[in-house]
């Protein structure tokens, strides 16, 4: 039997609610047609409850605090960094929050895969990958964030590298921005719905087509191409 692959999604304030609830839903569906569930998902914050949305319409328990989520670190799979508005964004980096989150990512970025399953993955959605960027893990990677801010993923990478960082800022669905030389695997998505796409080719990359279409069909969910991106019809 496969060992179950953990996924830990950030919640923080102002957070995009569909940046983590769309790929937690589709690591979720994943499991419907099994004995076990193949992922374990789990939700932690520097604060609790927190508000999500940049309305602060919906609140959230997270599972665990931030400081249980960094003892945990090693034990997850698969990280989750959301987007929010990008003046949201501006605000929490300029903090010691955002100065923990960076933190963490910059750490999880350089874990080994665990032995079971062989596999870790740093996942952004939408301007989640600024975050990324502004943590220094996009230095010469191809990335991609929301259709607006793909100026503005150069602007934050270079900032963290203190000059010209290499990144390559796509016009893409989702991005697979290769291993970093802890082994870990980044992949960052377009704006929020992307993020569902995202998590499909994730769950299609470790656990086989079947189940990933599996999951796109429990959702009723019509997947899209990475080469896709929004207004690539119009």
């Amino acid at each position: 039997m496969l060992s179950q692959i953990f996924v830990a999604a950030l919640i923080y304030p102002a957070a995009d609610w569909m940046d983590f609830s769309g790929p937690l839903e589709v690591y979720q569906s994943a499991g419907y047609n099994s004995t076990q569930r193949p992922f374990n998902l789990t939700t932690f914050s520097l604060h609790s409850p927190v508000s999500a949305s940049s309305t602060g319409d919906l609140t959230f328990v997270p599972d665990l605090t931030f400081a249980e989520a960094s003892e945990q670190l090693s034990s997850f799979d698969i990280l989750i960094i959301p987007g929010a508005n990008v003046d949201k964004i501006d605000g929490l980096l300029a903090t010691d929050e955002g100065t923990k989150i960076k933190g963490m990512i910059k750490e999880f970025s350089q874990l080994p895969p665990r032995n079971e399953t062989r596999r870790r993955i740093l996942q952004s959605t939408c301007t989640g990958a600024l975050i990324l960027a502004a943590s220094d893990v996009l230095r010469n990677r191809t990335a991609t964030t929301h259709h607006w801010f793909y100026d503005q993923l150069t602007v934050y990478a270079d900032k963290a590298a203190g000059g010209p960082s290499g990144i390559n800022a796509v016009k893409k669905r989702w991005a697979y921005g290769g291993k970093t030389e802890g082994n870990v695997e980044i992949v960052t998505a377009g704006g929020v719905s992307s993020g569902i796409d995202t998590s499909l080719f994730i769950t299609e990359m470790l656990l086989g087509k079947e189940v990933a279409e599996w999951a796109s069909e429990t959702m009723e969910f019509e997947r899209r191409p990475e080469d896709a991106p929004w207004g690539s019809n119009n």
